[in-house]
């Protein structure tokens, strides 16, 4: 196990994110990210929640950040330190 694990994870769950976000209004983030198993990459989105590491819960607004351009995008960076809670 290692940072190509870590980075795999992370650029799945981004893109999980992603695809919540679509259709969303990026200033009113709703929902969270639940991760089932980490290992296969399998989340599931529940009702808005607050993050709740121990529970392997994730505010949809706490895995995102504003861009330049004022959007509303899927934060690398916290997606990283989540894998890092699974693979190190």
């Amino acid at each position: 196990m290692g940072a190509a694990e870590i980075n795999e994870f992370a650029e799945a769950l981004c893109l999980f994110v992603q695809r919540q976000l679509q259709g969303q209004d990026g200033e009113y983030v709703r929902g969270a990210v639940v991760i089932l198993d980490a290992r296969n990459h399998l989340f599931r989105i529940v009702e808005h929640r607050a993050t709740d590491e121990a529970d392997d819960v994730y505010a949809l607004a706490d895995l995102c950040c504003v861009d330049d351009e004022m959007q509303t995008v899927p934060d690398m960076n916290r997606a990283l330190s989540v894998a890092r809670n699974y693979f190190l």
